[in-house]
């Protein structure tokens, strides 16, 4: 008896803890000038940093799950969208993140229908100078790290724990293992995984 009224409670406790994040998620998005379209869902509360002259925009019916163990994989993990001076962030519609850090410098393009498994890193950039020299020197190492943009196409499933890295391109409807370190392009209707991720093998629709 204890088990099911505590089961009820801890529904109606949630449901009201959602209803609040994403109106608060929504508003938060607004005041950092981020267009996004119809039902977003914010679940959780997603740590936004936005800097100067952005572009970013976020499609129809977009979901974020960030910590409170919404999802059982990233437990109470925040998810974050960070995106630097003169950055971009364009998602698609129908897309679903968990507790996922999202961490454009140049450019950071999701099609539509993307899933994106929990505690995930997407990053377009080293964040760093890979010189020494550089690193003594906080705007030295600023002005030289390297930025190259992602682009991750329609469909694509990338699992728990995965790695993207800047430069890389996934090909629609493409399949990225759990764990993956994604440092090159992988074409479309494959699966791959690894560190570094290689295809293992073509998916065939027919």
């Amino acid at each position: 008896m204890l088990i099911e009224i505590y089961k009820v409670y801890t529904k109606f406790t949630t449901h009201i803890a959602n209803t609040i994040n994403w109106r608060w998620g929504r508003f938060i998005m607004k005041v950092y000038g981020v267009s996004f379209g119809r039902d977003l869902i914010i679940q959780g509360v997603l740590d936004v940093t936005i800097g100067k002259n952005t572009n970013i925009t976020i499609g129809d019916s977009c979901t974020f799950k960030s910590g409170r163990g919404l999802n059982p994989l990233s437990r109470n993990i925040k998810g974050s969208i960070s995106v630097e001076d003169s950055a971009v962030l364009l998602i698609g519609n129908n897309c679903g993140f968990s507790s996922v850090c999202l961490w454009s410098h140049e450019s950071i393009k999701i099609g539509n229908y993307v899933n994106v498994g929990a505690d995930t890193i997407i990053m377009d950039s080293d964040a760093h100078s890979l010189s020494y020299l550089d690193r003594r020197n906080n705007q030295s190492d600023l002005n030289h790290k390297v930025n190259k943009p992602i682009i991750i196409d329609d469909n694509v499933l990338i699992g728990t724990r995965c790695i993207i890295l800047k430069g890389v391109h996934i090909g629609a409807r493409s399949i990225i293992g759990s764990g993956s370190v994604v440092v090159k392009d992988i074409p479309e209707d494959c699966v791959a995984a690894g560190n570094p991720a290689r295809i293992i093998r073509k998916i065939n629709f027919n």
